[in-house]
């Protein structure tokens, strides 16, 4: 796969917008054709104003033309998923053979989410897009292959990879925006409380608060605040386990 930047006088492959960070991929012909798929699926749902994010690819090791991917679609309209698999199935049939198809939808500040994965076995190639897709950036700690991730096990899994121990989550509010979490970790070695800001600054407008109380000698409790949490970011992590009154449009 290749990463190109976006504009000639851009030195980035990412690019950030409302639902995270994303890198550029450009001339991918696996990519092209998922773009060119999807095109064709919402001209035949007659969605004409529409926006597709990946949030997981890769390619099979072993079989040629065999990928799987995750995507998000962003549009207005009111779409439902089945009418939204027999379209996509219906315009895949020429060019490749598609996997079981896992969908969910979430309507949030005026605008439907549409969230696909599936695997796709090529059968006829298509022209290369000279246009960008984007790719989601997934905060660390998160994996592609995962998603969607409840909540809880979101920071549950953040917080321990990044730490690299065993944690369990105490408590966790996000209400207006303000998000609070509070873990129990074990501790054995000096935590590095500079890291998880820096990781949690992926959802946070200013820096995170972290603050670290010892409980016992392998103990440590962990609290991080964030007053100004990026909601919206949690979309394309989520999907539908996130509930549209959590979300600042």
């Amino acid at each position: 796969m290749k990463f190109f930047k976006r504009k000639d006088d851009d030195n980035s492959i990412t690019v950030t917008d409302d639902f995270g960070e994303w890198l550029i991929i450009r001339k991918n012909s696996n990519a092209s054709l998922i773009k060119s798929i999807i095109e064709k699926t919402m001209k035949k749902l007659k969605v004409k104003d529409w926006n597709l994010s990946l949030l997981y690819y890769v390619e099979d090791e072993k079989i040629k033309g065999l990928f799987s991917v995750k995507g998000m679609l962003t549009f207005s309209e009111h779409i439902r998923e089945l009418d939204f698999y027999n379209a996509l199935k219906n315009v895949t049939s020429d060019y490749l053979t598609l996997g079981e198809v896992r969908l969910s939808r979430l309507r949030a500040c005026n605008t439907t989410f549409l969230f696909f994965s599936t695997d796709m076995l090529i059968k006829k190639q298509s022209k290369i897009d000279e246009d960008y897709i984007k790719m989601l950036l997934p905060p660390r700690g998160a994996y592609g292959y995962e998603i969607p991730y409840a909540m809880k096990d979101l920071f549950i899994k953040i917080t321990e990879r990044t730490l690299e121990t065993s944690c369990h989550s105490v408590s966790l509010t996000l209400n207006n925006g303000s998000f609070e979490s509070i873990y129990q970790c074990r501790a054995f070695r000096e935590i590095d409380t500079e890291i998880l800001k820096d990781t949690f600054s992926y959802f946070s407008v200013e820096q995170p608060n972290v603050t670290l109380r010892t409980t016992s000698p392998r103990n440590v409790e962990i609290q991080v605040n964030i007053p100004k949490f990026k909601t919206k970011y949690l979309i394309p992590l989520l999907w539908g386990n996130i509930l549209a009154s959590n979300i600042v449009c």
